[in-house]
């Protein structure tokens, strides 16, 4: 029993590797064809997010990650957002003022993105974002809060505007929350 156990063990392992090796793979092919296309007008970018993407996430380029890589391309130090669009899945949240964290839902089916609003500034001379999203599912439930995911299952038509100079944001204990400093 003992032996089988080992055997076991040892297999685990290099399948584990395999499969994570495989799954980066895929990983980088899928990147390689996830599309976001943005164009400048003035101080306005047209931003079009596709199908598989998403607008905030982990490993995947997301909404928030890719609006992100737009400010810091386009040295954007100060801007806000607005969006429509279609998600297959979307986690936001609420500030509980009390225990001073996040408490998130993740919501997965068809949803329409009813709006994204939000900006972009610095805090410690770093881009910071800040969205949220409001989105309804197919029997006009609508749901929201802070955006922490959203992968677009159709698309994503998001509009930065810049604004010039810059405003840092300031951690302030009493609230819990990262707010703007003038």
């Amino acid at each position: 029993m003992g032996e089988d156990v080992t055997k076991k063990s040892m297999k685990t392992p290099r399948k584990e590797i395999a499969r994570a090796v495989k799954y980066m793979q895929d990983y980088k092919s899928q990147k390689e064809v996830m599309n976001m296309e943005y164009k400048k007008f003035n101080n306005q970018y047209v931003i079009r997010i596709d199908k598989g993407e998403e607008i905030c996430a982990k490993l995947k380029e997301d909404i928030v990650e890719q609006v992100k890589n737009i400010a810091l391309k386009e040295n954007i130090k100060l801007a806000y957002l607005t969006g429509i669009g279609a998600a297959g899945k979307v986690t936001a949240g609420v500030f509980d003022t009390k225990e001073k964290v996040f408490k998130g839902h993740t919501w997965e089916g068809d949803l329409e993105i009813v709006s994204i609003g939000g900006n972009i500034n610095t805090m410690n001379g770093e881009t910071y974002t800040h969205f949220h999203i409001s989105v309804a599912d197919e029997s006009g439930n609508v749901y929201g809060g802070h955006l922490t995911e959203a992968v677009i299952s159709g698309t994503g038509e998001l509009v930065l505007t810049e604004i010039e100079g810059t405003v840092d944001r300031k951690f302030d204990e009493e609230i819990g929350l990262n707010l703007f400093e003038f």
